[in-house]
Protein backbone atom coordinates (compact mmCIF):
# COMPACT_ATOMS: atom_id res chain seq x y z
CA UNK A 1 0.00 0.00 0.00
CA UNK A 2 2.81 2.21 0.96
CA UNK A 3 4.83 1.63 -2.06
CA UNK A 4 1.58 2.53 -4.47
CA UNK A 5 0.59 5.98 -2.86
CA UNK A 6 4.79 6.78 -2.68
CA UNK A 7 4.65 5.72 -6.75
CA UNK A 8 0.80 7.96 -7.15
CA UNK A 9 2.83 10.58 -5.53
CA UNK A 10 5.72 10.51 -7.54
CA UNK A 11 3.42 10.63 -10.76
CA UNK A 12 1.64 13.85 -9.35
CA UNK A 13 4.52 15.66 -8.57
CA UNK A 14 6.20 14.66 -12.28
CA UNK A 15 2.94 15.89 -13.78
CA UNK A 16 2.34 19.50 -11.87
CA UNK A 17 6.45 19.67 -12.59
CA UNK A 18 5.66 19.11 -16.47
CA UNK A 19 2.96 21.87 -16.25
CA UNK A 20 4.71 24.48 -14.64
CA UNK A 21 8.04 23.93 -16.61
CA UNK A 22 5.83 24.04 -20.03
CA UNK A 23 4.65 27.37 -18.51
CA UNK A 24 7.79 28.69 -17.75
CA UNK A 25 9.06 27.09 -21.38
CA UNK A 26 6.49 29.44 -22.53
CA UNK A 27 7.08 32.53 -20.54
CA UNK A 28 10.71 32.57 -21.68
CA UNK A 29 10.03 32.10 -25.16
CA UNK A 30 6.98 34.84 -25.04
CA UNK A 31 9.27 37.04 -23.40
CA UNK A 32 11.90 36.93 -26.05
CA UNK A 33 9.24 37.49 -28.97
CA UNK A 34 8.19 40.38 -26.69
CA UNK A 35 11.89 42.02 -26.66
CA UNK A 36 12.28 41.67 -30.22
CA UNK A 37 9.07 43.12 -31.07
CA UNK A 38 9.84 46.16 -28.50
CA UNK A 39 13.13 46.45 -30.73
CA UNK A 40 11.26 46.66 -33.72
CA UNK A 41 8.99 49.51 -32.58
CA UNK A 42 11.95 51.62 -30.78
CA UNK A 43 13.20 51.31 -34.81
CA UNK A 44 10.08 52.43 -36.24
CA UNK A 45 9.31 55.39 -33.73
CA UNK A 46 9.65 58.82 -35.00
CA UNK A 47 12.40 60.71 -33.38
CA UNK A 48 10.15 63.37 -31.70
CA UNK A 49 8.00 60.58 -30.27
CA UNK A 50 8.71 59.93 -26.60
CA UNK A 51 10.23 56.70 -26.25
CA UNK A 52 7.62 55.14 -23.45
CA UNK A 53 9.87 52.05 -22.30
CA UNK A 54 8.54 48.49 -21.18
CA UNK A 55 11.50 46.82 -20.68
CA UNK A 56 11.00 46.28 -16.79
CA UNK A 57 8.19 44.27 -17.67
CA UNK A 58 9.73 42.36 -20.37
CA UNK A 59 12.70 41.49 -18.10
CA UNK A 60 9.79 40.73 -15.08
CA UNK A 61 8.46 38.22 -17.29
CA UNK A 62 11.25 37.02 -18.28
CA UNK A 63 12.89 36.48 -14.86
CA UNK A 64 9.46 34.12 -13.48
CA UNK A 65 10.13 31.85 -16.58
CA UNK A 66 13.20 31.18 -15.36
CA UNK A 67 12.26 31.18 -11.87
CA UNK A 68 9.49 28.83 -13.08
CA UNK A 69 11.59 26.40 -15.17
CA UNK A 70 14.33 26.49 -12.15
CA UNK A 71 11.78 25.18 -9.71
CA UNK A 72 10.67 22.53 -11.75
CA UNK A 73 13.97 21.16 -12.57
CA UNK A 74 14.35 20.96 -8.21
CA UNK A 75 11.00 19.69 -8.11
CA UNK A 76 11.91 16.74 -11.03
CA UNK A 77 14.84 16.01 -8.84
CA UNK A 78 12.41 15.89 -5.75
CA UNK A 79 10.14 13.52 -7.48
CA UNK A 80 12.64 11.19 -8.75
CA UNK A 81 14.16 10.78 -5.34
CA UNK A 82 11.80 11.07 -3.23
CA UNK A 83 13.92 12.40 -0.72
CA UNK A 84 12.74 14.83 2.11
CA UNK A 85 15.39 17.42 1.86
CA UNK A 86 13.99 18.04 -1.50
CA UNK A 87 10.76 17.74 -0.78
CA UNK A 88 10.83 20.22 1.92
CA UNK A 89 13.02 22.74 -0.22
CA UNK A 90 10.41 22.73 -3.47
CA UNK A 91 7.75 23.69 -1.19
CA UNK A 92 9.63 26.14 0.13
CA UNK A 93 10.57 27.46 -3.13
CA UNK A 94 7.35 27.77 -4.38
CA UNK A 95 5.79 29.41 -1.23
CA UNK A 96 8.32 31.59 -1.52
CA UNK A 97 7.58 32.81 -5.18
CA UNK A 98 3.97 32.87 -4.25
CA UNK A 99 4.52 34.67 -1.46
CA UNK A 100 6.39 36.97 -3.44
CA UNK A 101 4.23 37.09 -6.67
CA UNK A 102 0.79 37.65 -4.55
CA UNK A 103 2.72 40.74 -2.52
CA UNK A 104 4.19 42.37 -5.51
CA UNK A 105 1.26 41.88 -8.19
CA UNK A 106 -1.17 43.96 -6.78
CA UNK A 107 1.05 47.20 -5.89
CA UNK A 108 2.62 46.74 -9.80
CA UNK A 109 -1.13 46.78 -11.21
CA UNK A 110 -2.27 49.67 -8.79
CA UNK A 111 0.55 51.39 -9.53
CA UNK A 112 -0.07 51.70 -13.70
CA UNK A 113 -4.16 51.19 -13.41
CA UNK A 114 -4.61 54.15 -11.66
Amino acid sequence: MARTVKSWLQLSLKLVNSTIGVTGIAMILYSIWMVRAWQLDMDDSSSDHPKFSLSWFIHAFLGIGITLCAITCLGHIAARTANRHCLSCVSFCCRAFNTTASALLPSILTRFLF
